[in-house]
């Protein structure tokens, strides 16, 4: 099983007609948020972490308990360093407030050791390339029963900085030389000098004077051949091999006398089964999630304990309002109580009752909002949904991530032109549409309305899609998270139970947070294109938020994503058990 990132696309956009409008305009915010937390390593305290604002004059240092007190604005970077440590940076929002920070060692360890010995180096076994099979224009080459590649490269040995293909592969591949077709040759370890078409020699199995020399060799470059090497983004080679066995050659004709030099890049590694940008774990899924179990407020005890009694509606909700009054910082116990109610009570007007209550409480806070935004959508009240996902753009004008969600809820409450005027705001306000983070996501949703809606939306505009892409697929599944600093691995388990992970960390991913942060988003999608191989299933394992709450992280499921069948549901999980694998849902023979 291999992985595919998001192939690469290209769009051309053209705004038919605009027209006057005006939006909602951010007004800077003048006041510092007062943040506060405890750093610590190993769950131990750490004293004397330095805590300051970047590029600002306001620095603190922790206590014997690890505690700090700092001041910050919005969109300034708070930096946590100590000696030995890893610096965490954490971007400021709107909300933020209670930061704990936990810190682990900055480790610079080798990958490999270099051993001298008689004037060669020899790579220890430990960096050696893992890979068991090999895709090429030809079918698969099983690696580990087949001589056809004689040496394998990863990508991260190569010479990365190179001007091309063949400067990358010098000192790494055993190569007789570089040749110029066209011009004379000027012998120097093989190579020749001039301007015609750049090709490269490959050293024969067995060297003699007689095949010194003799062939140029061919690329194989993602199952696509080619004489002279294509331009190819030298960080995105996962693996070079160099095919130069007679079994090898045959299977590419003449063309292949010289050798092949084969070219697996990391964007095009995958099995048409999942893509996105996944890890391959060494080992197989061992069946060690556990059950997804949701640790429920305290408060929820004594409701029932209050309530197992009372039958009258009115007393019921009188009893959640009295205890209300001790949770009224806590967006928890509101989502709590209101599935309690329509869960164990089966009483869905008390349930939206409280749901009500929690959006009067917390309608300055966006984070709240957001989950109960989900909360609404999985109970298909969308027109809520869409209510509160108003109130999030209002309070947040500057996050990406504000106008997918509205432009989202309208497009599952099926209001598409509305759906398309709000994607149509997101690039207005200067959001783009690339391969990655929330762009990639808003892509492929106005991908969706446009190909299957376009005319029911009134789309005046021009929306191009590149037509070497796949528009569909057997599920797609967008997971969402009400928290930007909350952190985690998802683990994709494949019928042959085969483990492919995403994590979301700091320590692993923080490009991609400090991308999120900035844009303003928090979510990913993923893809798995062939269901006719058997079940797959999807666990969790939650690393916290920093906060003392609990994270909600909304899975909304598409099953036959950009067809015409397509249909999709929502599944909400409240988070709040650290390091804990736990198993979310299946695709296939699934049990909602």
């Amino acid at each position: 099983m291999s992985i595919k990132n998001h192939s690469f696309f290209w769009i051309i956009l053209m705004i038919v007609t605009i027209g006057n409008f005006s939006f909602l305009i951010a007004q800077p915010k003048s006041n510092f948020n007062k943040i506060y937390g405890y750093v610590t390593s190993n769950s131990i305290p750490l004293k004397n972490v330095n805590v300051s604002v970047q590029g600002k004059n306001r620095r603190v240092i922790t206590d014997e308990k690890g505690y700090y007190y700092i001041e910050a604005s919005e969109k300034e970077v708070i930096h946590f360093s100590f000696v030995g440590k890893k610096t965490v940076e954490v971007i400021v929002e709107d909300i933020t407030q209670f930061l704990n920070i936990k810190m682990i060692d900055d480790v610079n360890t080798l990958e490999e050791v270099l051993v001298q010995t008689n004037n060669r180096e020899k790579r220890s076994v430990k960096n050696e390339p893992k890979l068991s099979k090999l895709k090429t224009a030809y079918g698969e080459i099983d690696l580990r029963s087949s001589p056809f590649a004689s040496k394998i490269v990863k990508g991260e040995d190569l010479n990365t900085g190179a001007i091309d293909l063949i400067e990358a592969i010098r000192g790494r591949i055993p190569i007789y030389g570089i040749s110029y077709q066209g011009s004379d040759p000027v012998g120097n370890e093989g190579e020749t000098v001039g301007y015609g078409k750049k090709r490269v020699r490959i050293l024969p199995r067995v060297y003699t004077m007689f095949n010194e020399g003799s062939g140029l060799a061919i690329w194989d470059v993602d199952g696509f051949v080619y004489e002279e090497p294509p331009h190819v983004d030298l960080n995105d080679i996962a693996y070079v091999a160099v095919l130069r066995s007679v079994a090898a050659r045959t299977k590419y004709g003449t063309r292949g006398a010289g050798g092949v030099l084969v070219v697996v890049t990391k964007s095009s590694m995958a099995h048409k089964t999942l893509k996105t940008k996944l890890e391959t774990n060494e080992n197989q899924y061992q069946n060690d999630a556990f059950p997804y179990i949701e640790k429920k407020s305290n408060a929820i005890d004594v409701i029932i304990e209050k309530s197992n009694s009372i039958t009258n509606e009115k007393k019921l909700y009188e009893t959640y309002k009295t205890l209300s009054e001790a949770y009224q910082d806590s967006p928890d116990f509101y989502l709590d109580v209101a599935n309690y109610f329509k869960q164990e009570r089966e009483n869905n007007k008390l349930s939206l009752l409280v749901l009500s209550d929690m959006e009067k409480m917390f309608n300055k806070n966006a984070e709240a909002l957001k989950a109960l935004a989900y909360t609404y959508q999985e109970l298909g009240e969308q027109e809520k949904a869409i209510k509160i996902y108003n109130k999030i753009i209002h309070l947040r004008p500057s996050y990406a991530q504000s106008f997918r969600d509205l432009a989202n809820a309208y497009l599952e409450d099926e209001q598409y032109q509305n759906a398309w005027d709000m994607y149509m705001r997101y690039l207005r306000r200067g959001f783009k549409l690339e391969e990655k983070g929330i762009e990639q996501v808003v892509y492929n949703e106005m991908k969706y309305l446009y190909t299957q809606k376009k005319d029911i939306a009134k789309i005046k505009e021009i929306f191009k899609i590149n037509k070497e892409e796949t528009e569909t697929s057997d599920i797609r599944v967008v997971f969402e998270w009400n928290t930007s600093e909350a952190e985690f691995l998802l683990e994709f388990v494949d019928p042959q139970l085969n483990s492919f992970v995403y994590e979301h960390s700091w320590a692993k991913n923080s490009d991609r947070i400090s991308d999120g942060k900035l844009k303003g988003y928090s979510s990913n999608e993923f893809f798995i294109y062939d269901l006719n191989r058997g079940e797959w299933f999807i666990n969790i394992t939650y690393l916290g938020n920093k906060k003392y709450v609990p994270t909600y992280v909304k899975a909304t499921v598409y099953e036959n994503w950009g067809r015409e069948n397509q249909t999709s549901y929502i599944k909400l999980f409240k988070l709040n058990s650290y390091n804990y694998k736990m198993k979310l849902f299946k695709f296939g023979s699934l049990s909602r």
